[in-house]
């Protein structure tokens, strides 16, 4: 008796998945579907990774600058219209970044770095600020935002610092945003008693380029958050053309296209030299 129960209950089953009374077929429409994902190892990509993070030494090139402030924790976003500038580059800590006023092409502002001290001068104001590089950064000016080492930063994604030291490790998971499949390798320093998350680097499996870096600091605060896009080769080096530095304390971003790019040429040492200019007012930019 019990097995002809059970029977019949399994008739009753078929009979409604056959009228349609349980199952419900939707075809989800095509840009909603994940797009075609490639297949890597974690091996293959730490490999990636690190051929990436040594294949430019030296930059030069002509930049498309966009700047923005604000957006959704000030309610407010102003954008800046494009304008021109010029980045020179000699890893691991030289930087060299003029920007030009749009259509008159003033020089705005030039800043250098050497790693630990960085100078900023602003000609159509005659001034000048010569400050450290880890000197907090006051929200409140917009000068000590202005900081070489952002872009020296967001230039480039480099994992050799956490592969060599022994208390960082990482993790590897695959994740889902929106249609995109991604790998990331999210980097922790372990030698506190809680492991700090540093870094995030997010690999798009659509081609396995780097799409995303993100940096986090103090309490896992999101310091800076980069975007690579348009991948091009150029002397046997794969490089995105177009990168969107997000600084979420501050609250700016910054997007520079390169549109002419020397790599791995022998720059003069005097191109990182800012000496301040006659006459210029010297400021502080941080307390």
């Amino acid at each position: 008796m019990k097995r002809l129960v059970l029977e019949l209950q399994f008739l009753l089953l078929l009979l409604l998945l056959q009228a349609g009374c349980i199952k419900k077929t939707i075809v989800v429409p095509q840009a909603q579907r994940l797009l075609p994902a490639k297949t890597a190892t974690r091996p293959e990509l730490l490999q990636a990774l690190q051929k990436m993070s040594k294949q430019i030494e030296t930059l030069k090139a002509t930049v498309g600058i966009e700047f923005s402030r604000g957006g959704a924790k000030s309610g407010v976003l102003d954008e800046y219209r494009e304008t021109k500038g010029y980045v020179f580059v000699d890893r691991p800590s030289h930087i060299r970044v003029q920007v030009q006023m749009p259509i008159v092409l003033t020089t705005v502002a030039v800043m250098v770095s050497d790693g630990q001290q960085y100078r900023l001068s602003i000609p159509i104001k005659n001034q000048f600020a010569i400050e450290d590089v880890t000197a907090p950064i006051s929200p409140k000016s917009s000068l000590s935002n202005l900081r070489p080492q952002i872009f020296l930063d967001g230039l480039f994604v480099d994992v050799m610092p956490h592969l060599n030291k022994p208390t960082v490790k990482a993790l590897f998971e695959e994740a889902v945003v929106g249609v995109r499949s991604y790998y990331v390798f999210s980097f922790f320093e372990t030698a506190n008693a809680e492991p700090e998350l540093l870094e995030k680097i997010w690999i798009d499996r659509t081609d396995l380029n780097v799409s995303r870096k993100q940096v986090f600091g103090r309490e896992g605060k999101r310091e800076t958050d980069v975007d690579y896009q348009d991948y091009n080769h150029q002397d046997g080096i794969l490089y995105p053309k177009a990168i969107v530095i997000h600084r979420p304390i501050e609250d700016f971003s910054v997007k520079m296209v390169l549109q002419q790019t020397t790599m791995n040429e022998k720059l003069d040492e005097k191109i990182f030299d800012l000496p301040q200019p006659e006459g210029s007012e010297l400021v502080q930019l941080t307390k």
